[in-house]
């Protein structure tokens, strides 16, 4: 069955292609990006738990977005609202988001002549939160296998194929007739992901030390120590939710910045070497270092003030683009070459 997101005062501004394709995120799974039709996969999640999977769509010349639940012939309006709401929060359609956009392409003429302003984000906080941190010291390429490799984990989990470590259960369990829903394993909940030993988690997943710092953060949203939703909806001043995220295993000013972006907050930008390389071979600033990387940052993009993160997104994804071509259009199999650094070294590797 089809349901309808309808875009309100964003129909003049939404573009679905740029407001999927435009952050790695899109390329993780579960997420599917197509092409040919230009419409995005992957499972959400239900109110009992389970998944579904949904294909988001907007055809010209609607006034709405089309999502297709697949294998379900019924709807019910709290399912119905979750989905939409998941759908809502990945495009950013929102007020405070078309706000933010608008008020962005007021000091950054380029931006709004291509129409870039909406980066791309998880259904969920908790989502952000851990590809986040699976991009913190590991290339590209390792960072899609662990997202993927915590999908198929979903997977397992939500078939009995693999025991919560606190379940009673001795028998294998039978697999849950209600994921038929979903064909592919959803991103773990907070929930599953607390249920597991790291141990378990690596065993399948091979996150090596980022199995601890995700199942901590599991555990502390699970038992109520960290309120996602509460910095989710902006009942926290920002400086508070940088003060819970610097007390959390894993989050260093990167993975922090990145989350921030993905809540709204554009003042931090998420710093990494890509970020030197492309401060070196863009901004041809040569000289810069690891140690003068913060200082060279802000002197480019803090006269962006307060959307520095969406200005250096927008000379990120342009570059990228000019190696590769519009990210919108990568077969998946070319995923793993969207990297500066990658890109670099295939250059140095042909003229050798």
């Amino acid at each position: 069955m089809n349901l309808r997101l309808h875009l309100g005062k964003l129909e003049g501004t939404f573009d679905m292609e740029k407001a999927v394709c435009n952050h790695g995120f899109f390329m993780m799974a579960p997420n599917v990006w197509n092409p040919s039709t230009k419409s995005l996969q992957r499972p959400l999640t239900l109110s009992d738990s389970s998944s579904v999977d949904v294909t988001i769509s907007h055809p010209p010349t609607l006034s709405f977005l089309v999502v297709q639940v697949h294998g379900i012939n019924n709807v019910s309006r709290v399912d119905e609202a979750l989905i939409l709401q998941q759908v809502g929060r990945m495009l950013r359609i929102s007020e405070k988001d078309e706000r933010d956009m608008i008020e962005f392409h007021q000091v950054h003429e380029a931006a709004r002549k291509s129409g870039f302003g909406r980066i791309f984000r998880s259904p969920s906080l908790f989502e952000d939160m851990v590809k986040s941190i699976l991009l913190c010291n590991s290339t590209w390429s390792k960072t899609l296998g662990m997202a993927s490799n915590l999908c198929e984990l979903q997977l397992k989990l939500a078939e009995g194929t693999i025991r919560p470590s606190n379940s009673r259960v001795t028998k294998k369990r039978k697999p849950n007739p209600k994921f038929k829903r979903a064909t592919r394993g959803n991103f773990p909940s907070a929930k599953e992901i607390a249920s597991l030993e790291k141990e378990v988690i690596n065993e399948h997943c091979k996150l090596g030390y980022r199995a601890n710092q995700i199942v901590n953060l599991a555990k502390k949203v699970e038992n109520g120590s960290l309120n996602l939703e509460k910095m989710e909806m902006g009942e926290m001043e920002v400086e508070q939710v940088i003060e819970k995220m610097n007390k959390l295993k894993g989050f260093g000013p990167f993975a922090t910045a990145t989350v921030l972006m993905c809540l709204g907050y554009y003042h931090l930008v998420p710093s990494d070497t890509e970020t030197l390389r492309l401060l070196r071979e863009v901004h041809e600033m040569k000289e810069c270092s690891k140690e003068t990387l913060e200082k060279a940052t802000n002197s480019i993009y803090d006269r962006f003030s307060p959307f520095q993160s969406l200005a250096y997104w927008f000379d990120l994804i342009q570059d990228y683009e000019t190696k590769l071509g519009k990210l919108s259009k990568l077969s998946h199999a070319d995923y793993n070459s969207v990297s500066g650094c990658c890109h670099t070294k295939k250059q140095l590797e042909a003229n050798e």
